[in-house]
């Protein structure tokens, strides 16, 4: 779940999806990236930390240069753990979702407040 949840982390940032949607066609250096989305380095340098550690993009060091690109095998794992979660979601949803407990017995919400 924590990987998941790094994932998402990932994915809510509009710079990020930018980013990931330029390294789906070519392989790029930093320079490259802060050329096209008009960043500074040091932000591009922390978005592309935020990626591979979620595990969708990954580096190759030349020399000076590092290029990064997506990780496919990983990218592919990943958006298969993610539509696990949200096909459970839509699928737990489609059963109906309960009432709370709380509609019916007004005072439970004191007995779990005690237990915390």
């Amino acid at each position: 779940m924590e990987q998941t949840a790094a994932i998402i982390k990932a994915l809510a940032d509009k710079t990020r999806l930018n980013i990931l949607l330029l390294l789906s066609k070519q392989e790029m250096a930093v320079c490259e990236i802060i050329s096209k989305l008009d960043l500074s380095q040091p932000a591009v340098s922390h978005h592309l930390k935020l990626l591979k550690h979620a595990g969708l993009v990954k580096d190759l060091r030349e020399g000076k240069w590092i290029y990064y690109t997506i990780d496919l095998d990983s990218f592919k794992a990943q958006s298969e753990s993610l539509k696990t979660i949200l096909d459970a979601v839509v699928e737990n949803t489609e059963e109906g979702i309960m009432p709370s407990a709380i509609r019916s017995q007004p005072c439970l919400c004191k007995k779990l407040q005690a237990k915390e």
